[in-house]
């Protein structure tokens, strides 16, 4: 059954699962992207680390041809500012994109501002902010957040070896190079655990910060999510709560991102320091945050062993989609995880599987993604450990055939 899957998989691939190297068709500095977003049009890869933190942004026009380098554009930011490279995903607020730094060869804070009526290669349509001029320690984030008017920058590291909880707000009403429009809440002082977040997301009314790191040495994977009350003042703590997932089960820690489906938010599961593991997390938004019957759980991997270690999640509407990073250490892995959030969370039944590395060996690591109305775009990033990869892939989710 498997052997007639990956057969009907490969021969469906080349109109469902379509592959194209950036690096060897378009650019190549274009290698080791951190997420995707998407405007409305064109769909952005993030730069992360292409051999050395690089600041290479990648832009596809999705009224183009996916395989036609004519459809894609490179900048690098760098020609902005030496310094703007090394990020990890982002937020859009409309109009204009917010890069989330992380390093670049030390962490930074050098948030980078696109506006998206003009043109990606021109430096005039970029603007550059140095979150350090709020705080010292407003540096090395994961991710960013917007709720409609202020745009959230998820901390996590101040070095390799330090992990912190500041979260960094702009208003987006501000101008954004004035630090007036700026402000920052540190989550250590609400609990000393709250650090080392992983992205996060919002459900209309709260930003949930993800739980994943607190200590590099020794390894101390987090459990508590944090979220803030979006109607109340930022830097007051009553704005904020604090939740252990310990108390929903003794595994939930050491999550990567969320994504939210109109009721339920799903904490997308990475390492628990048991290992990578695959056991998704939900919460109902309708209920209350610091109970555990408002929050369940499903381990993916009992489902199919090699349903674990995502990197972000994607929601098109209707399913969920769990993007796959690694299953071990330097164990890249190219298998998605689908849940249709119309049947029962703990049925097996919602559950799919689609396994991209049966189309090409090289369709493995990725991180986060995008979702334009038709297809997922998964930017690449590195297919083994320290070798950085520009083959992106985009799959058709009307394909309903690719799944398992």
């Amino acid at each position: 059954m498997v052997q007639d899957y990956d057969t009907q998989l490969a021969n469906l691939g080349i109109e469902a699962i379509e592959v194209y190297d950036l690096a060897t068709q378009v650019d190549s500095r274009a290698k080791g992207y951190s997420g995707a977003l998407f405007d409305g049009r064109y769909i952005y890869y993030i730069p992360l680390n292409n051999g050395q933190f690089h600041g290479g942004i990648m832009r596809f026009d999705t009224a183009g041809d996916f395989a036609s380098a004519s459809s894609w554009a490179f900048f690098d930011l760098e020609q902005i500012d030496p310094a703007c490279k090394g990020f990890v995903n982002g937020a859009f607020d409309g109009r204009f994109l917010y890069l989330a730094p992380y390093c670049n060869g030390e962490h930074h804070g050098r948030v980078a501002c696109y506006d998206t009526r003009s043109p990606l290669t021109e430096a005039s349509s970029w603007s550059v902010f140095n979150t350090g001029e709020i705080h010292v320690d407003s540096k090395g984030f994961i991710g960013a957040v917007y709720d409609g008017r202020r745009v959230y920058f998820v901390p996590y590291q101040l070095s390799f070896g330090e992990h912190h909880g500041r979260v960094v707000c702009y208003d987006t009403r501000g101008p954004f190079t004035d630090v007036q429009s700026w402000d920052t809440f540190d989550t250590s002082s609400l609990d000393r655990d709250c650090r080392g977040f992983h992205g996060g997301v919002f459900d209309g009314r709260y930003v949930y910060f993800s739980p994943y790191l607190m200590d590099s040495d020794p390894l101390r994977y987090a459990s508590k999510v944090v979220r803030y009350d979006t109607r109340g003042p930022f830097s007051i703590p009553d704005s904020w709560q604090v939740y252990d997932l310990a108390q929903v089960d003794a595994t939930c820690k050491g999550f990567i991102g969320a994504v939210y489906d109109g009721c339920y938010l799903y904490f997308v599961p990475y390492n628990n320091g048991q290992g990578r593991y695959g056991q998704v997390l939900r919460y109902d938004v309708r209920s209350s945050f610091v109970e555990a019957r408002s929050w369940d759980f499903l381990d993916t991997g009992v489902l199919n062993a090699n349903s674990r270690g995502f990197f972000g999640a994607i929601f098109d509407g209707r399913f969920a989609y769990f993007v796959p990073h690694c299953k071990g250490p330097g164990n890249y892995h190219g298998q998605l995880t689908r849940y249709d959030t119309r049947g029962s969370f703990t049925s097996t039944g919602s559950w799919d599987f689609c396994d991209t590395t049966v189309v090409h060996e090289a369709n493995k690591g990725f991180i986060g993604g995008a979702f334009d109305g038709s297809y997922l775009y998964l930017p690449p990033f590195e297919t083994l450990e320290g070798q950085p990869s520009g083959q992106t892939v985009r799959l058709r989710v009307a394909a309903n055939e690719i799944w398992l």
